[in-house]
């Protein structure tokens, strides 16, 4: 009996000493890493979770019906509790979209998603590529970030420190000093921790992962709805400054980027498991946002109308130019044809529909920066010296250029329609354009090459 009052009484006093030390602690509490996938940018070293968009979804980058996607893990990290967990989460999507995600093992060489865990201390935070950019990185670099730190439950951690548990203990084992602890190192302690039964906030790694998944699909964030939410912009540039993002890149992945994509005709759903959550501060009207850790009835109705499961091809499907694996840029002076000999090298790959696609090559000053004015009528683009070819691209075609010794993809560009350059060097740029089905314009950029330094003497 006695034996047993002394432990109560030494319990109760841990207790009491470890909550006045939480107390104490001073610190401002971390909150959860956001979303920051970019649109069109690689995922580098030091980025949050940026991804942009939903139903507010970019239908370019969207998958084709009834695609099978493989998913892998990289470099064998992840408990089988967190990857059940992640794998079981982004599958949600299954039931909605006629799409399958389908997880392979992590040695497998071609994937199309693969999937980077980490922590707080690698600060790559949550990001996806958007739809079928995924295919466009390189298959040793993952296409999504998960901070798997944020999937632990860390109101159970915080308990337990605070009633003297096995956490507490770990931590007065590995010789913390409890009297000045702080919030960032108990979040880095749980990483460590080597808890007998996985902790996780099943709400957090649920919606999360489902989040980014979303975008692994296509969508982009609710929030860029048009005219959704009145931001506060003074303070969400100080606010993405924290993740090196300069007004610029704030603009577009923020504030504008809903003119840039499609609507799809649905109305601004805030309960999107899309919609990152907002804090009143950064609007100008108080309007906020909790965070969404299931998905809307909005989510499913648009998931399913991009991926339906009762049609081949989708109403919202619109004509893909998807350009890969750009070798090089050639050109070269045929003294003989009298002409620049230009031969771009890549794969093209189109959608489910017809595509108008433009080869475009157009002479610029040395330097890139601007192009040269022509007063010819025939080999003109813009205004600008070049020339160009109209391709009509048929549905689900696949084509290598300039793949052999013949080639089969050339322009041409006479040195008598070249302006007079007065022997300065100049430099030949190709790009790819397709009309944009939200605009009716030609201005859907695909890719984008320059070439080396050129000079000609007439």
């Amino acid at each position: 009996m006695k034996k047993y009052v002394v432990l109560i009484l030494f319990a109760a006093i841990a207790g009491t000493q470890v909550n006045a030390q939480i107390k104490a602690l001073g610190d401002k509490k971390p909150a959860k890493s956001p979303c920051t996938t970019l649109v069109g940018d690689e995922m580098l070293p030091g980025m949050a979770d940026t991804t942009t968009g939903r139903s507010v979804s970019d239908n370019y980058k969207t998958w084709e019906n009834g695609a099978v996607l493989l998913v892998k893990f990289m470099n064998n990290t992840g408990s089988p509790a967190i990857r059940e967990r992640i794998t079981r989460y982004a599958k949600e999507w299954e039931k909605f979209a006629n799409i399958k995600l389908n997880f392979v093992p992590d040695n497998t060489p071609t994937t199309n998603i693969r999937i980077r865990l980490g922590s707080r201390r690698d600060k790559l935070g949550h990001n996806s590529a958007v739809g079928i950019d995924n295919d466009q990185r390189a298959q040793a670099r993952q296409t999504m970030n998960l901070d798997t730190s944020d999937f632990l439950d860390h109101d159970f951690f915080l308990n337990d420190l605070k009633t003297g548990g096995p956490f507490y203990k770990f931590l007065v084992a590995k010789g913390k000093d409890m009297k000045s602890y702080t919030y960032p190192q108990f979040y880095n302690d749980v990483i460590d921790f080597p808890s007998p039964l996985p902790r996780f906030a099943e709400k957090v790694a649920k919606g999360t992962t489902m989040h980014e998944f979303g975008h692994a699909l296509g969508l982009l964030h609710e929030q860029s709805y048009p005219g959704a939410i009145k931001w506060n912009k003074d303070t969400v540039y100080k606010y993405y400054e924290q993740y090196d993002w300069d007004k610029a890149k704030t603009d577009f992945n923020v504030l504008e980027i809903s003119e840039q994509f499609f609507t799809n005709g649905t109305a601004y759903d805030p309960k999107s498991i899309m919609h990152y959550s907002i804090p009143a501060w950064q609007t100008v009207d108080g309007y906020s946002v909790d965070e969404n850790y299931e998905m809307s009835d909005g989510d499913k109705k648009i998931i399913a109308a991009i991926y339906p499961k009762d049609k081949k091809i989708s109403a919202l499907a619109v004509p893909k130019v998807t350009v890969s694996n750009f070798v090089k840029l050639e050109v070269k002076k045929d003294d003989v044809k009298k002409a620049l000999i230009i031969t771009p090298y890549f794969n093209v790959r189109t959608g489910a529909k017809l595509a108008n696609a433009y080869y475009v090559a157009r002479l610029t000053t040395e330097d890139g920066q601007y192009y040269i004015a022509t007063k010819s009528l025939k080999f003109n683009w813009g205004g600008f010296s070049g020339t160009y070819l109209k391709m009509n691209l048929l549905p689900n075609t696949k084509k290598t250029y300039n793949k052999l010794a013949k080639k089969d993809l050339q322009l041409v560009l006479p040195y008598k329609e070249i302006p007079e350059l007065a022997g300065k060097n100049f430099r030949v740029e190709f790009t790819v354009y397709q009309n944009d089905v939200a605009t009716g314009k030609l201005d859907r950029f695909v890719t984008y090459s320059l070439s080396s330094p050129l000079s000609l003497v007439r």
